[in-house]
């Protein structure tokens, strides 16, 4: 089974030579314990891509430049081709040179130049393999659930010119390694996109404010039940294939749990079956998970096809899950 979710992000922004980095550490100073991006942050510096200041703090709400998001972003991946080795003067050339063997050469930043939201959704969907304009770009992403807008859902409210932070810049970043597991070269002209929202089936849980889009033909094939564990206090919901559900037909569970008891029962959960962190908000977190054991008839062929179709779609990165 694919990987489907990666916690393993990447950002460098403090890359100077006469400044001596700290010991790095998940806590600093100025990142409270609630904190909203907390967990984004200790994730990074858990696989010593980010780094914090000498003085303790990691600035997380500090401005990024156009290079050092890039720096971040093939960071994150960690390409078998790239080498951070420099010839130049020029932190950044080793970067920007990757980008440019990528085909994206109309995204070229300056060392220096300031990072707009907007300047993020075309680095998003460059990394995805869309050439797209900046609106385009904002539109996409957030069809497909990388971007949520800065004050609602719509490219009015995505504050295209907008500045990012470190802490946003790492939360961009871990949605799109949730969805793309490389980074894509682009098509050499500007494409036109065209929205296929409409053809996506649309799973509403009002409650939680989620919207799962899942691909057209899941449409009337599911149906989910919700279960409630009170001692632990989390909320299931059990999407079923209709047809199979005589055999089980669990194809995948979204689970909603309080944020102290997954921090305290999500690492060993993940040691031992196949579930993943999806997103958080505010004292909550929202995990999927699929089942370790058979859930459809392995004697009738059509049956068995058609979970495992459907099944594939999860496998794939074929559903998006809208956490507003």
């Amino acid at each position: 089974m694919r990987k489907l979710l990666s916690c393993v992000l990447g950002i460098s922004l403090v890359i100077h030579a006469n400044i001596a980095l700290a010991e790095q550490s998940s806590k600093f100073k100025d990142v409270p314990d609630h904190f909203w991006g907390q967990e984004y942050i200790e994730r990074a510096i858990q696989h010593k891509i980010v780094e914090g200041y000498p003085d303790g703090t990691f600035k997380p709400d500090a401005k990024v430049s156009q290079s050092e998001f890039i720096a971040m972003l093939i960071r994150s991946y960690q390409p078998s081709d790239f080498s951070s080795s420099q010839k130049s003067q020029n932190w950044a050339e080793p970067y920007l040179s990757y980008i440019h063997k990528l085909g994206w050469t109309e995204l070229q930043p300056s060392e220096q130049a300031a990072l707009n939201r907007g300047n993020v959704a075309r680095y998003l969907a460059s990394a995805a393999g869309k050439n797209f304009t900046v609106d385009d770009s904002i539109q996409y992403l957030l069809d497909i659930g990388i971007a949520k807008g800065k004050t609602e859902r719509s490219l009015q409210g995505f504050n295209k010119n907008g500045p990012v932070t470190r802490t946003e810049a790492l939360a961009f970043l871990e949605r799109l390694k949730y969805r793309f597991d490389e980074l894509k070269s682009i098509p050499k002209t500007t494409e036109k996109y065209n929205s296929d929202l409409a053809q996506k089936d649309v799973y509403t849980i009002p409650e939680q404010n989620i919207s799962i889009q899942f691909p057209q033909q899941w449409k009337n094939k599911y149906e989910v039940v919700t279960a409630t564990n009170t001692d632990v206090k989390t909320k299931r919901y059990n999407f079923i294939d209709k047809s199979n559900k005589k055999y089980g037909g669990t194809l995948f569970t979204l689970t909603v749990w309080p944020k102290e008891v997954w921090s305290s029962e999500g690492p060993e959960l993940m040691k031992n079956i196949h579930i993943y962190k999806i997103g958080e908000r505010e004292n909550v977190v929202f995990t999927i998970n699929t089942p370790t054991d058979v859930q459809y008839a392995t004697e009738d062929l059509a049956l068995k096809t058609e979970y495992l179709n459907l099944s594939n779609d999860i496998q794939e990165k074929g559903i998006d899950f809208i956490i507003d």
